[in-house]
């Protein structure tokens, strides 16, 4: 039937494709879908389903019932055609590559997950012309290929799970944040026919020429950095086009001027706009093969070579959801135990979108990450707990998640590791040298720069120069220049942290501030004796006459402000010290007697910050001993008058606050202690092996029960035509006038009406019994005899008979022929001639 559909339609390939994941209750889902589906949207659909290998599906026969288009099984390298249903068949997977459907074989003693691998393909051949749909059914399958779909600008739809029999596959997909739409599955018809309707009838170029309303799409750009403080200017435009053009299809609107009326009423469009051009789709060891690499070349160099009380620091920009940054940390864990070396790992990992860190810094993650993350990094590196993933305290403490926009907050310094993938692609090049010369300022020489398998800084040879040219790994020359423009800013906030874990800062780490700029300008403004102090309270620069109030002591060298500074000035410059850390702000205090080694002297002492735009670690503060201040109606900040009482009780109370915060500070790191002690304690390694072999067994269990589960569906569906077709058969043999006598190969009785039944005498009772035991109205016919040469010679016999009633009939016997052509049995028929007459004359 579907072949000859198929004969009378000129078809063409399609241009866009549709992929149809369900597993168990997905056959009604189906059915609904498909039956609301226009044969002529232009489209052409392939449905993927967990089948079981054991048994033959049934799903052609059952969906070309509720369709007109053509209904087919793959073959290898098939063609998809538009307004024709591809299903895949048992014991395959199935991808798409030029145009065509490839087959492959699976192991179906290991999870496998068809609607991802067929998903991911589609994403990848058919990018913005892909539509993901996901029908009921249990566990995650689908949920990263919703991902992969919608990253490449596709659509993506999932059953709403209320109308869903099985609702796990829908709500995974779901909790990605990533689906255009959530319906029952004939509004998910509806939907995909607004798709191909707005892409052939109102695109049917596929262009961008519809949107050349340069005035709506200001509006556009406008709204987004009034409602979400984010100026896209400088991403590329095909990137934004794309994304509007989806939201357009969505939305039911035509044009650019109708969509920007849109954003100017409903705000949360606007962030959802926004969330399309920011969409982070990332996952774990994204490129395994690449991260591989990182570890051997990279990371194994950077712990062999760290020092042992040096910082080991990375930068993982655009970490989205944070499986980039756990992934890198992962891998350094797995260096240090390796190589039996310990090194303190701080990885700062940001991204631009705020909701997306602070899902990150929660590390939790779904079953989805199964299929990225080997079973061995699962066992060690994550906990299950209610069906979800949490990684493990030691990995999450390694990292640091804040919202950040690279091109405009200040970047991080001596940096080891920047991983930057899949981020630039989206930004115009004058973007992508700003972001590279921030990357030159932030790497250590040596250090190294990791990006996405679709970026090069091959532009900047002199700088980055390839360590590994096909992963996309570069090594950092500190020598070499990059000339670019200023970055162009965002408008976004100052990076803030997102509340995490407690940590211990290091104390030890020495840092490079690249003062010289600094230095020059306070010579220049402060010729007063003075020094600069870092964030441990060392003195790192001296300037002037600074002798009379600081002095190195005799004893073991140091340059702690407090233990060098006149003992006089001890009160007042911590507490100044304490005040401008504090307030941000700059504190003078006014005539402080100080007793010097050229004699006594009445100063004033000022404490002010210095901003740091090139270092976000750095926190460090200009002290000035000014013995005459002829502008000091011009100085800023806080100025009072020394009063050593005051100040006294103020430095009590700052101590006293520091006490207070060290001691909570203590009991959280106490109480985090006694946590890791119980988790310790329960975490027993037999046990745990154990969980992870029946977790595994349980998703296989729950793999083979989706297959039966859609198995039963189909032969349900089977049973009920059959029971119908019964039931047919049945009232036929009770109301006609014929006599007709069914009789298998050993002349048992099989069937018969009750018109023949008086002939024979036969009753119900008599169904399975010989015929030869039964005597018929017949003296004359040897009937068994006949029945007996037919079987023989499978040749019918058709004559005309008399009954012992003078009454003739016509009588004949045939094979019974199955539809695959066997004999199994005899049909009698016996017709009253004159009854029939008579009939026909009437």
């Amino acid at each position: 039937m579907a072949q000859d559909k198929r004969k009378r339609k000129d078809r063409n390939a399609a241009s866009f494709v549709v992929g149809v994941g369900a597993s168990a209750g997905g056959v009604e889902a189906l059915q609904e879908l498909f039956q609301a589906l226009p044969p002529n949207s232009g489209l052409g659909f392939v449905v993927i389903q967990h089948l079981s290998p054991d048994h033959r599906s049934l799903m052609a026969d059952i969906l070309g019932k509720q369709t007109d288009m053509p209904v087919l099984q793959v073959e290898q390298d098939t063609e998809i055609e538009a307004d024709t249903v591809y299903l895949i068949p048992p014991k395959k997977n199935l991808t798409i590559a030029g145009g065509r459907l490839r087959l492959s074989d699976y192991d179906h003693a290991v999870l496998n997950h068809p609607i991802d691998i067929f998903f991911a393909s589609l994403a990848e051949e058919y990018r913005e012309r892909s539509v993901a749909v996901v029908l009921s059914g249990t566990g995650t399958d689908g949920t990263s290929g919703i991902r992969a779909v919608k990253e490449s600008g596709g659509l993506t739809i999932v059953q709403q799970p209320e109308s869903a029999k099985f609702d796990g596959m829908p709500r995974s997909a779901i909790s990605t944040g990533l689906v255009d739409w959530v319906l029952p599955p004939r509004q998910i018809a509806d939907e995909i026919v607004n798709f191909a309707r707005y892409h052939i009838d109102l695109m049917p170029e596929d262009n961008l020429g519809a949107f050349s309303d340069e005035e709506s799409l200001s509006r556009i750009y406008l709204a987004l950095k009034q409602e979400v403080g984010i100026d896209f200017t400088y991403y590329k435009r095909s990137t934004i086009l794309r994304r509007i053009e989806r939201r357009l299809m969505v939305t039911h609107t035509s044009s650019l001027a109708e969509y920007a009326d849109v954003l100017d009423d409903d705000p949360e469009e606007i962030s959802t706009l926004a969330k399309e051009i920011l969409i982070g789709v990332t996952s774990f060891f994204r490129d395994p093969a690449y991260f591989e690499v990182l570890k051997s070349r990279v990371i194994t160099s950077i712990v062999r070579n760290a020092g042992e009380n040096e910082p080991i620091r990375v930068w993982s920009a655009g970490c989205s959801t944070g499986e980039e940054a756990y992934s890198v940390a992962i891998l350094f864990r797995e260096v240090m135990d390796e190589l039996q070396i310990k090194r303190d790992v701080k990885i700062f990992a940001t991204d631009i979108d705020v909701k997306a860190i602070e899902k990150a810094g929660k590390g939790v993650f779904g079953e989805s990450i199964i299929e990225d993350v080997t079973p061995e990094r699962l066992a060690r590196f994550f906990v299950k707990r209610e069906g979800r993933y949490h990684i493990i305290k030691d990995v999450r403490q390694m990292v640091i998640f804040a919202p950040h926009n690279m091109l405009s907050d200040p970047p991080f310094g001596k940096l080891d590791l920047i991983c930057c993938r899949n981020v630039m692609i989206y930004f115009q090049p004058v973007l992508q040298r700003s972001l590279f010369a921030i990357f030159h300022t932030a790497l250590k020489n040596g250090g190294y720069l990791f990006l996405g398998k679709s970026e090069t800084a091959n532009e900047y040879p002199n700088v980055f120069q390839p360590a590994c040219s096909t992963e996309k790994i570069y090594i950092h020359n500190g020598a070499g220049k990059i000339d670019s423009p200023a970055p162009t800013s965002f408008n976004i906030p100052t990076v803030q942290a997102v509340p995490t874990r407690h940590t211990i800062p290091d104390s030890a780490r020495s840092v490079d501030y690249g003062l010289e700029s600094i230095y020059t300008n306070y010579l220049e403004r402060f010729l007063p004796a003075s020094v600069i102090i870092n964030e441990n309270n060392d003195v790192i620069h001296f300037f002037g006459n600074y002798l009379d109030f600081v002095s190195i002591a005799p004893g073991k060298a140091t340059f702690n402000l407090f233990t060098i500074v006149n003992r006089d000035l001890s009160l007042a410059a911590s507490t100044a010290l304490s005040r401008c850390r504090s307030d941000h702000e700059s504190v003078t205090y006014e005539g402080i007697r100080v007793d010097c080694p050229s004699g006594p002297k009445v100063i004033d002492l000022v404490a002010q910050p210095i901003p740091m735009p090139g270092n976000l670690d750095a926190d460090l503060v200009v002290m000035l001993f000014i013995e005459q201040r002829a502008d000091a109606q011009h100085q800023e900040g806080i100025i009072e008058k020394y009063d050593i009482e005051a100040t006294a009780a103020r430095r009590i109370a700052d101590l006293e606050s520091e006490l207070r915060e060290s001691q909570s500070d203590l009991q959280s790191t106490i109480g985090e202690l006694e946590t890791v002690n119980e988790e310790l304690q329960a975490a027993n390694e037999e046990l745990l092996t154990a969980n992870e072999e029946l977790q595994s067994s349980n998703e296989e269990l729950q793999s083979v029960n989706e297959e039966l589960y859609t198995v039963n569906s189909e032969y349900q569906q089977k049973v009920d035509e059959l029971t119908m077709t019964t039931n047919d058969l049945s009232n036929f043999l009770s109301s006609t006038m014929i006599g007709i006598l069914f009789i298998d190969e050993n002349f048992n009785i099989r069937k018969f009406t009750e018109y023949v039944g008086r002939e024979f005498q036969l009753m119900d009772h008599d169904v399975g019994r010989p015929i030869q035991i039964f005597a018929h109205s017949f003296p004359d016919e040897d009937i068994v005899g006949d029945a007996e040469t037919v079987l023989k010679n499978l040749t019918p016999i058709d004559r005309e008979i008399t009954a012992m009633n003078g009454r003739h009939y016509t009588l004949r016997i045939a094979p019974y022929r199955t539809t695959d052509n066997t004999i199994k049995g005899l049909v009698i028929t016996i017709i009253d001639s004159l009854g029939s007459e008579a009939r026909a004359h009437a």
